[in-house]
């Protein structure tokens, strides 16, 4: 599926011409055929955001707007670019090395993410033709195109999907770890230690045994709460080791003017930058030049707010008690998890909680366009197309495959030539 869509996007390249050619001001000239060969792909995937990931790797953070692009995939490139591709060096510019860096982490990331997504559902909606379903969903994912450039998507996905498969294996130290690396990746990386609260305290056993006597379960419960904090923190340390890194360069670096934010309550560079330089704020984007951009986020934003109900709607009381009020009948009626019921599991709930939160942000506060992509790390997002794909529904059938496979390949023509949406 990498292999297609990046000669996908070879083609479509070769054929339209760019709607902006600055990517030619850092990709060097082509003199041998394996640099004509490397500098067509390069001229594919440097697009948007990835210039500045491009950027960062080599000269790490220059300008202040930069420190919206979190560090990760810039120095797990710089990494690849010193070791493995040195012999690269030989025959193509640093630049083009690191973006040939850039393209292995973010397709192989994409892989390993792909294989993390099946594990995680076959253990949360404990049905293999369902997990597997959704995984091949996610390969045909409609933000196909940013799944193979230089973007986080990927990288972010393999990540969160792996901390959530270790929390549902009861491994919450490694789940932390994992996602303290997925926060120094984006910023909502932290948010996902939810998940590890969740288990460790909502689902505490603690809560309803009846062989612990009343204090004991309050002083259980209670060291549960401060492990899942420390843990919280744990997850928190990549977006928080690298604010305290932008604090120091604007903030206490005596030939650099301080900035207005590093007066604030909550000093942090990140909301801070995107404030002043893409004015992400709440209700900022509703204005009317805005609205092809809502036109273009309505199918995912669609998709989610269906798939949120259908749940919801399933059984009312789990949603609103935590899932405390679990009705014995209904667990009695579902004794296995079939392609039909798998969706409505209780293991689903907490990520349908994190889904609702996303989409909230999502829709009133980020630019809307991206929810294509930023929710490419979302698993009920795929567990649930894999649920309209098996409703045995021909016309719902193919109005998301359509939308998955349609809006993925068009996504690569237009990104490939530097066109929006991005």
């Amino acid at each position: 599926s990498r292999l297609v869509a990046l000669t996908l996007g070879i083609a479509a390249n070769a054929i339209y011409d760019d709607y902006d050619t600055s990517v030619f001001l850092i990709l060097p000239r082509a003199s041998t055929h394996i640099q004509q060969l490397l500098r067509a792909v390069a001229q594919v995937v440097v697009r948007w955001d990835s210039f500045y990931f491009l950027h960062i790797s080599e000269s790490g953070y220059v300008f202040e707007q930069e420190h919206a692009f979190f560090p990760l995939l810039p120095m797990l490139m710089r990494l690849l670019d010193s070791t493995v591709l040195a012999p690269l060096h030989l025959v193509v510019d640093r630049q083009l090395s690191l973006t040939i860096a850039g393209l292995v982490v973010c397709n192989l990331a994409f892989v390993l993410a792909a294989v993390a997504l099946y594990k995680l559902g076959c253990r949360t909606l404990k049905n293999e033709s369902l997990a597997y379903i959704a995984a091949l969903l996610f390969v045909l994912a409609p933000s196909n195109m940013f799944m193979s450039a230089i973007y986080t998507e990927s990288l972010f996905a393999w990540l969160v999907f792996t901390a959530i498969l270790r929390t549902t294996e009861q491994k919450h130290a490694e789940a932390s770890l994992w996602l303290c690396l997925s926060s120094l990746c984006r910023s909502n990386g932290a948010l996902y230690s939810g998940f590890i609260v969740w288990d460790m305290v909502v689902m505490s056993e603690a809560w309803s045994s009846k062989t612990l006597a009343l204090p004991r379960r309050a002083a259980v419960i209670a060291l549960q709460m401060v492990k899942a904090l420390a843990l919280v923190l744990i997850s928190s340390l990549g977006f928080m080791a690298f604010q305290i890194y932008g604090y120091r360069e604007f903030c206490m670096n005596g030939s650099v003017t301080p900035r207005r934010y590093c007066s604030s309550t909550l000093p942090l560079l990140y909301s801070f930058v995107q404030d002043e330089y893409w004015n992400v704020g709440f209700l900022r984007y509703y204005t009317v030049q805005q609205i092809p951009n809502f036109l273009l986020a309505l199918p995912m934003a669609g998709l989610s707010a269906a798939g949120l109900w259908a749940y919801s709607r399933h059984d009312v009381s789990r949603i609103l008690t935590l899932g405390w009020r679990s009705s014995q009948e209904r667990k009695r009626s579902v004794r296995t998890h079939s392609l039909h019921m798998a969706y409505f599991g209780d293991d689903l709930l907490p990520h349908m909680y994190l889904w609702a939160l996303l989409l909230c942000v999502a829709t009133t506060t980020m630019h809307v366009q991206v929810i294509t992509r930023f929710f490419s790390s979302v698993p009920p997002v795929f567990w649930f197309a894999a649920h309209l794909v098996s409703s045995g529904n021909r016309l719902v059938q193919r109005a998301v495959l359509t939308y998955f496979i349609g809006y993925g390949l068009v996504g690569v023509v237009l990104f490939s030539n530097f066109l929006p949406p991005a």
